[in-house]
């Protein structure tokens, strides 16, 4: 007795199903789908039928995405975050055409096979801030557009950590010709320091030849006589010399340190 009533309940909790809130069920029957989706709640399906539930919330999944630019560079996009979620009233059609797993077999490849053919517009260094922007907002119009004949809403992509793949060739390629350019940017201005170099050391010697114009016709053997004893006059008065005599072979007065 206790047996049959064990076997009992095992088929009558079989043939019950569950529908958590915010999800919807489709019942499949030895015939085929059912009709008509199962809102939340508790539902008789019989031993034979089986349920699969279908969230009508928007969801979220990370993947990372890889593209080559328009320049040929090859573009990683790590963590983007792709939403998307059912029609809540095409839950049947979906289950009858794509199945439970959507995601796995129609969102991803369509969402990469987009990315692809959106990011190919444009070259890498048109990808900023405003550039990855004017790439989501394509890529997003495009993949809700294939989406929607299969029973899905695609809300939005976020491109997180857009950049040039470090370890591509593309990579290196990118900083050669950055660095070439750097050159050439510095080539081309180098004639242009060089005038202003020599322009600064024209106006230098102008100066100096003023300079020497106004001193040259002070120069006389009289002016510099006097500028000579004025000088010995300071040095032999200063506090700090000591004055020797020495032989006329030598100098006659020396500034000895105290």
């Amino acid at each position: 007795m206790r047996l049959l009533l064990s076997a009992i309940n095992i088929i009558a909790l079989s043939a019950c199903a569950t529908v958590p809130a915010g999800h919807t069920a489709v019942l499949l029957r030895a015939s085929g789908v059912e009709r008509e989706p199962l809102p939340d709640g508790e539902h008789f399906i019989g031993p034979l039928g089986m349920d699969e539930l279908y969230d009508l919330q928007a969801q979220e999944q990370s993947e990372d995405l890889d593209a080559l630019s328009a320049d040929g560079m090859m573009l990683e996009a790590h963590a983007s975050v792709l939403t998307f979620h059912p029609v809540p009233a095409e839950v049947v059609a979906l289950a009858r055409e794509v199945g439970p797993d959507y995601y796995r077999t129609l969102v991803s490849p369509v969402v990469r096979s987009t990315l692809r053919r959106g990011l190919a517009a444009f070259r890498a260094d048109a990808l900023d801030t405003p550039g990855i922007g004017r790439a989501e907002a394509e890529v997003t119009d495009e993949t809700a557009r294939c989406l929607r004949p299969y029973h899905l809403v695609f809300d939005s992509i976020t491109l997180r950590t857009l950049r040039i793949a470090p370890l591509s060739e593309s990579y290196q390629a990118v900083l050669e010709t950055g660095v070439k350019e750097q050159e050439a940017i510095s080539a081309r201005q180098l004639p242009e320091l060089a005038r202003q170099h020599a322009e600064e050391r024209r106006s230098e010697a102008r100066g100096i030849a003023e300079a020497h114009a106004l001193i040259a016709p002070t120069m006389t053997p009289q002016n510099l006589t006097d500028l000579a004893n004025q000088a010995w006059s300071k040095l032999l008065t200063a506090a700090s010399t000591n004055v020797e005599v020495r032989p006329n072979a030598q100098p006659y007065v020396l500034e000895i340190e105290p």
